[in-house]
């Protein structure tokens, strides 16, 4: 203390005699995550002693220690700067639900055909879920179609293609509280009175009369003589808007049986629906059917793919305005009992239902950008903390951060190559003016031709 205070009488500062910061050199920082010994990962509950050795993790390592399945786990890419395939696995990744996170152009996309590759190249003997997407644009139309030229991977005679414009939806399977789901307006003694009606309808189809649609339905309902004239105009009025949307008949199409099958991609296509309210139906009653169908052990273990999913379980909205959200929340509360799994997409999140994004317990955030939405994933995704969000603004194409249920502590890593072949109907902005303008072109020529 003594020949301190010397220094400091003498007006030199003590930092200019010994630069101590100048000594110094800095490696790298680094911040203890756990600790790994015997198999067994525990938390850290004091910092290495001064001196300590340090050394990069060996992959054998890592792979123990982020937990993943190098055995069987479906490849998803590399973790960044140590060479070590991020391979996940599939009951900790589905199981408890999965949500791909990011804003537009991220490589949310592209990331969800690779998780299809992978799935698709399954063995029995691994586990095979059957797999169903909500393909709101046609993005994955191309698994469908055969590989015509290049060496892409051919998976057409693993996928199922289905117009959702094609969808019917038999009356005889719409249960009153399915109706009511659709027709959140109905009263409670609509419900009961349309309930009888369908009851009786069911009960002579079972008596060779055959099935029957909303025209039948509706002659049943101006039979009957106890039902008062209100409730007959009320509910004459309601079935004719459901009529109006052409998605329902006397039975269904396709059947539920060929939609569901272990190892078989079904892409459900949207794009040429714009009717928000048919959407949500075909969403709300294909979940409907396969949850109840899983829980008899009827159809295989599946995945729902729900892309847009903000759309059909919109956070916040009226029951009118989200016929969806009611079931996909059963299926996020209860599902992972019963083998049915449900993975949402969405560049959204802030949209999105916080009881559903919450119970999906393993998160694949790609690149995003919105404040909102950055505070809303923290809030909802189990183990991210802040240093980790923070640096999700600055992802480049393709990388990602996976947390939750899936692996031990947060990954970053980048999407491998995918094997599939690219859509073969996406156009560049280029390219569908030029078309736009030929086809134009060719029409007045052809009016001309004619005059």
């Amino acid at each position: 203390v003594e020949s301190v205070k010397e220094f400091e009488s003498s007006g030199r500062k003590i930092f200019e005699q010994f630069p101590a910061n100048e000594w110094e050199y800095l490696v790298a920082k680094t911040r203890p995550l756990g600790v790994y010994s015997s198999g067994l990962i525990r938390r850290s509950s004091f910092p290495p002693s001064p001196g300590t050795k340090v050394r990069i993790a060996s992959n054998k390592t890592l792979e123990k220690f982020l937990g993943l399945d190098l055995e069987n786990g479906l490849m998803l890419g590399e973790v960044e700067h140590h060479n070590l395939p991020v391979k996940l696995n599939l009951s900790r990744l589905f199981q408890k639900h999965l949500a791909i996170l990011a804003m537009s152009g991220a490589g949310k996309s592209y990331l969800t055909s690779v998780l299809f590759e992978e799935l698709l190249n399954r063995k029995k003997e691994q586990g095979r879920l059957a797999v169903i997407v909500m393909d709101t644009h046609g993005e994955y139309r191309s698994f469908a179609e055969p590989v015509s030229k290049g060496d892409s991977t051919d998976f057409s005679s693993f996928t199922k293609y289905v117009k959702a414009q094609d969808i019917t939806i038999g009356v005889p399977k719409l249960s009153i509280g399915m109706i009511s789901t659709i027709l959140p307006g109905l009263s409670g003694p609509q419900k009961r009175d349309l309930a009888k009606v369908l009851e009786r309808l069911s009960r002579e189809m079972k008596e060779g009369l055959g099935p029957y649609d909303f025209r039948a339905v509706k002659t049943e309902i101006m039979k009957d003589e106890e039902m008062k004239e209100a409730t007959k105009q009320a509910l004459t009025g309601w079935i004719m808007s459901l009529e109006s949307l052409g998605l329902f008949g006397k039975t269904d199409t396709p059947s539920i049986s060929d939609l569901i099958r272990p190892g078989q991609l079904t892409i459900i296509d949207f794009s040429d629906i714009i009717d928000m309210k048919k959407k949500q139906i075909i969403v709300a009653y294909f979940a409907r059917k396969l949850f109840s169908e899983r829980r008899q052990n009827r159809v295989a273990p599946f995945s729902m793919v729900i892309e847009e999913a903000h759309q059909f379980a919109p956070e916040g909205s009226s029951k009118d305005a989200a016929i969806s959200r009611g079931i996909l929340e059963t299926i996020a509360r209860e599902g992972r009992k019963f083998g049915a799994s449900i993975c949402l997409i969405s560049q959204r999140p802030i949209n999105l239902s916080t009881t559903i994004l919450s119970q999906a317990n393993t998160h694949i955030i790609l690149r995003v950008t919105n404040p909102y939405d950055l505070d809303h994933i923290g809030k909802t995704s189990e183990g991210l903390d802040r240093r980790s969000l923070d640096m999700i603004t600055g992802l480049r194409t393709g990388e990602a951060l996976i947390v939750g249920e899936a692996v031990n502590y947060p990954v970053f890593f980048k999407v491998r190559k995918k094997t599939s072949q690219d859509s073969l109907h996406e156009k560049s902005l280029e390219q569908a003016s030029v078309e736009f303008e030929d086809l134009k072109e060719e029409s007045r020529k052809e009016i001309e031709d004619l005059l």
